[in-house]
């Protein structure tokens, strides 16, 4: 719980970052109309409770192993959020949005979504180091149940708060087009501050927060 907040803003500040999920609702709601982008995200929140169900499994059968070896995966996690917040704050240039313009059904849209998530490996990966790092795993006398529950919980919270934000996108999307794609200096800015909080992340909870 101590965590909770830092987490929040963080999957806040992650969600407004314009990645693959971001430019996918950005590049359908744009061509083919809001509907159309809330579909598409619906479509990638499935996908984000898989990842959250296989990270959670994952965890919890570490943790079960023993506890070195769940700090061991917090080690890692937090090196690789590092590596990902170094990549995202030099990130340069415009953001690339190429509208299509085939007309989809619904369900084939809530498919390419959901696939579009699901087969992310980067997301697995970051699933994997996030989560983690805002999990204990001295479960037995914190209270905060075990590490299944917690990141099950986390993987929720997450889908929750960036559900609003990716239906922002679509709606501002279909009706302001690929402006933002058009701006280079916004796109660096987010790039840098994400860049910063990953980084941040890293540091606080994999080598101090123990």
């Amino acid at each position: 719980m101590q965590n909770l907040p830092l987490f929040i803003g963080a999957t806040l500040l992650l969600a407004m970052t314009p990645g693959q999920d971001f430019i996918y609702v950005m590049i359908r709601s744009a061509s083919q109309g809001a509907r159309v982008g809330f579909i598409a995200v619906a479509g990638l929140m499935i996908g984000v409770m898989l990842h959250t169900l296989a990270a959670a499994t994952g965890v919890a059968a570490i943790l079960l192993t023993s506890s070195y070896a769940f700090n061991a995966i917090k080690f890692l996690g937090a090196a690789y959020l590092i590596y990902l917040g170094i990549q995202s704050f030099r990130q340069k240039g415009k953001l690339q949005i190429r509208q299509k313009k085939d007309k989809a059904s619904a369900i084939k849209i809530l498919r390419e979504g959901m696939l579009s998530s699901t087969l992310n490996p980067k997301l697995a990966l970051f699933f994997m180091a996030f989560l983690p790092q805002f999990v204990s795993p001295d479960v037995s006398r914190n209270g905060d149940g075990d590490a299944f529950s917690q990141m099950l919980m986390l993987g929720i919270l997450f889908a929750l708060l960036s559900l609003p934000i990716l239906l922002a996108v679509a709606i501002l999307s279909a009706r302001f087009g690929n402006l933002l794609g058009k701006n280079q200096r916004v796109s660096q800015s987010i790039g840098k501050l994400t860049g910063l909080v990953l980084i941040g992340l890293g540091l606080r909870l994999g080598f101090v927060n123990k």
